[in-house]
């Protein structure tokens, strides 16, 4: 296995379908705001990027109360791009292979370094849970029974169901495999690099507010297993 991929942890967007006045990752829970939920789960990653754009001063703040030795990439179109586009600004800044974590997103320590150390490239996949998920189809290779992703699917009814999986927005990838496009969204980006490896996951994620009750059941588990700290 190559060297620890650096992470990236995409905070530029504006949140507008969550309704607040200030970006996910600022959602507080517990007491701390999201994204300091997030840095405990990516503790042990050397090289830490954040895409900024929105509160960018609020953002950066946050980030460097927990992790003082984070890089930060800001993403001056954040109001008219999404999440591509800070991801490729962020990946050009990397030397070698990327993990890219959405900043709306929670995801269990113990699958985190899973997907860290998988071979690559390799997303991340959930049950369906979200109110506008990306599905992807699945199949299992003859030879060794792993399972490949094969195709993005949004918006789209799936053939069979029950072959299908919600895209977590995680991917880990080397950027010298991909033309770093930042348009359109990041599913589209990263389909040259199916088909590729999954890893299962447990997570938690919001872009609407009915998804907020639900964030602050998983962070009180994990810090209740021992996962996290308050």
């Amino acid at each position: 296995m190559s060297s620890q991929p650096s992470v990236i942890i995409n905070a530029a967007g504006r949140g507008a379908r969550l309704g607040q006045a200030r970006p996910k990752c600022l959602v507080p829970f517990l007491g701390q705001p999201l994204i300091h939920w997030q840095l405990q789960t990516v503790a042990q990653i050397a090289d830490l990027v954040v895409a900024i754009g929105y509160q960018a001063e609020e953002v950066r703040r946050e980030v460097v109360a927990r992790r003082p030795d984070a890089r930060f990439v800001y993403n001056e179109r954040f109001s008219s791009t999404g999440t591509a586009s800070s991801l490729c600004l962020a990946a050009k800044s990397c030397a070698g292979p990327v993990l890219s974590l959405d900043g709306d997103m929670l995801v269990h320590p113990d699958d985190l370094e899973r997907l860290l150390s998988a071979p690559r490239p390799c997303i991340g996949l959930s049950p369906v849970q979200s109110n506008a998920p990306v599905l992807v189809e699945v199949t299992r290779e003859p030879g060794d029974g792993e399972e490949r992703a094969t195709r993005f699917l949004y918006q789209v009814r799936p053939t069979d169901p029950g072959l299908c999986c919600e895209w977590t927005g995680l991917v880990v990838f080397d950027s010298a495999e991909l033309p770093l496009d930042d348009e359109g969204h990041v599913f589209q980006m990263i389909t040259p690099l199916l088909p590729c490896h999954t890893v299962h996951v447990r997570c938690c994620e919001i872009d609407f507010p009915d998804e907020l009750p639900q964030m602050q059941k998983w962070i009180s588990a994990l810090v209740e297993e021992g996962s996290l700290h308050g």
